[in-house]
């Protein structure tokens, strides 16, 4: 197995292994009654140190990646592969990511629709969130609409970018504006202050920091491979934030507690895994073979 693999198979296997302990901290961890933690929690405390030591490894693993160098790589030309399942996956987080914004901007609708209905529209609303009826935070239908237009415009920004990266042998290779892979991080920075927004008034940590991490670090690695396109990139840190993304966005599918989220971190793992793949077996061989002519130079 090629070294640089190991970043992407270390992402995949913790986020795996992080999803079972937090479904088990989810089970076992929180007082039914009033939704706070409970205190040495096993699955809570070994999540959470599993989680550091996982990051760890990544820091390692992204470490003995090349350096970054003025030449490269580019995006998208040391992204482009024949294999077509290396570009189905990230076109499919990316349609997973554009149906969880439509189901949100559907839901939060038809949640406005009916608040109109028995309030009329001048009715006194909340901008945010509320307390739900298991006393749990939940989005505002205005707060639903926003965070669903964010998520769905971002993975149509996402979606020219990740079709340029299919080469057909004698056809020319499409191409897409630099520009359209700015957007996604500016949205997902929005849509992470309207996480934290609703989330932060939550009393218990351990109830939304998994969400928050992994809005987080989905943004941060959506942002370091915009910088792909402008030749600023920051391999190393592009490997980090996506293999971190990958994992957290894992963990997070078991604090889905609707379609949409499961849908978006599901979405963003594997869009994440699928560009952070394209990257490491073509962007990598290319590199590989530009050294080794430079090697060979007389």
């Amino acid at each position: 197995m090629k070294k640089q693999l190991l970043v992407p198979l270390a992402a995949a296997a913790g986020g795996a292994a992080a999803l079972v302990l937090r479904l088990l901290q989810n089970k076992t961890g929180f007082d039914p009654a009033t939704g706070l933690p409970i205190p040495g929690n096993a699955p809570g405390t070994a999540l959470a140190v599993f989680l550091v030591l996982l990051a760890a490894v990544l820091v390692l693993l992204a470490r003995r990646l090349p350096a970054e160098s003025e030449d490269g790589p580019f995006f998208p030309e040391d992204f482009r592969t024949v294999n077509a399942g290396l570009v189905t996956l990230p076109i499919l987080g990316i349609f997973l990511m554009a149906a969880s914004g439509a189901l949100d901007i559907a839901a939060g609708a038809a949640e406005l629709s009916a608040l109109e209905a028995v309030a009329g529209p001048d009715g006194p609303t909340v901008i945010w969130s509320v307390w739900g009826p298991a006393s749990g935070l939940t989005l505002t239908p205005r707060a639903r609409l926003l965070a669903g237009a964010l998520t769905l415009v971002s993975a149509v920004s996402l979606f020219p970018a990740a079709a340029c990266c299919r080469r057909r042998p004698g056809v020319r290779p499409r191409t897409a504006s630099p520009a359209l892979l700015l957007i996604p991080p500016v949205c997902m920075v929005a849509r992470l202050v309207l996480a934290y927004r609703v989330d932060s008034v939550n009393p218990a940590l351990q109830a939304y920091y998994v969400e928050i991490l992994a809005l987080t670090f989905l943004t941060l690695a959506l942002y370091r491979l915009s910088s792909f396109a402008y030749h600023a990139a920051k391999t190393r840190r592009f490997a980090l934030y996506a293999g971190e993304g990958v994992a957290l966005c894992l963990t997070a599918l078991a604090d889905g507690e609707s379609l949409s989220a499961l849908l978006l971190y599901a979405g963003g793992a594997a869009a994440l895994l699928g560009f952070l793949l394209l990257w490491l077996t073509e962007g990598q061989s290319v590199s590989e073979i530009v050294e080794g002519e430079g090697r060979d130079a007389p």
